[in-house]
């Protein structure tokens, strides 16, 4: 993944597939090309829902004082360039 070799030396990436089996999270990874990063399986939805997620395609920046906010199908690297400029 572009973005994460760029900044990832100032920005954690972590996936979150959820609401599917192991074998389709490890598929859906394969063929989005993010085998790169860590990703954390959500099968049941749980860390879905504590943090609004509500599609695939979701990101959710967490800011080092534990706030959250939610980008649904935008930018990556603007987003990821935007925090790191505020």
């Amino acid at each position: 993944m572009e973005v994460q070799q760029q900044y990832g030396d100032q920005v954690h990436f972590v996936g979150l597939p959820g609401l599917a089996d192991t074998a389709s999270m490890e598929q859906f990874i394969a063929q989005n090309g993010v085998e790169g990063i860590p990703h954390i399986p959500d099968a049941d939805g749980s860390l879905w829902q504590q943090f609004g997620v509500r599609q695939q395609h979701t990101y959710v920046f967490i800011n080092d004082d534990g706030t959250a906010r939610i980008s649904g199908y935008g930018n990556l690297q603007a987003d990821v360039e935007g925090l790191i400029a505020s």
